[in-house]
């Protein structure tokens, strides 16, 4: 497998500092998930999967508070 993009909303939930650094928990609305996955094998249409991997995190949009988008 070389590559996979995920992008989903979500809400932030938490934000908190520890020694310095500003932490963030984002409660994301997820009714259905996308995720596209390049040059896979042995992989069946309808097929079970289970899905491990890290989270690497390319860009955050926001909207400023008080403002519609």
């Amino acid at each position: 497998m070389d590559k996979a993009t995920i992008c989903f909303k979500g809400t932030v939930a938490e934000l908190m500092e520890e020694h310095g650094i500003l932490h963030a928990k984002i409660v994301c609305d997820t009714d259905s998930l996308l995720i596209s996955v390049e040059n896979v094998e042995n992989l069946e249409l309808g097929g079970d999967v289970t899905i491990e991997g890290e989270l690497k995190i390319k860009s955050i949009q926001f909207k400023e508070m008080g403002h519609d988008g």
